[in-house]
């Protein structure tokens, strides 16, 4: 497999309830998609002060996910498409 740009938009609830959003952007194979994306969200949220996966490590929590939106760009698929055509000799 190779790695693919996708973008995120990842959305919650913190400890009082209060509504965040985070996007961005990473490169990964899908499977390590959410992870960079959720690593990348909780750093943003805590200020760099938490780790995700280590629970109440530098952070008032919960953070509570409420929706994950993985994308890949419709630019990239539309090139990767057009890169599987044959070539006109």
């Amino acid at each position: 497999m190779t790695a693919k740009r996708y973008t995120y938009r990842i959305e919650g609830l913190d400890a009082d309830g209060r509504i965040w959003a985070t996007e961005g952007e990473v490169t990964a194979e899908f499977a390590e998609a959410i992870t960079q994306a959720m690593r990348q969200s909780f750093d943003r949220l805590t200020q760099g002060k938490a780790i995700y996966g280590e629970p109440g490590k530098g952070c008032r929590g919960p953070y509570d996910v409420t929706r994950v939106l993985i994308d890949r760009p419709m630019q990239d698929v539309v090139r990767d498409l057009l890169a599987r055509l044959p070539k006109e000799a």
